[in-house]
């Protein structure tokens, strides 16, 4: 079984700055690697 993957205390709104500033969900996603899902 896959273990979960930790993010550091500042990823969070480090992405969501990232989004309101005008990223895609989708390139987020693909640049972080992880499903659209988690970063939506």
């Amino acid at each position: 079984m896959p273990k979960c993957r930790a993010y550091s205390i500042a990823f969070k709104p480090q992405m969501a700055r990232e989004y309101l500033g005008g990223e895609t969900l989708h390139g987020l996603a693909r640049r972080c690697r992880l499903p659209r899902k988690l970063v939506h």
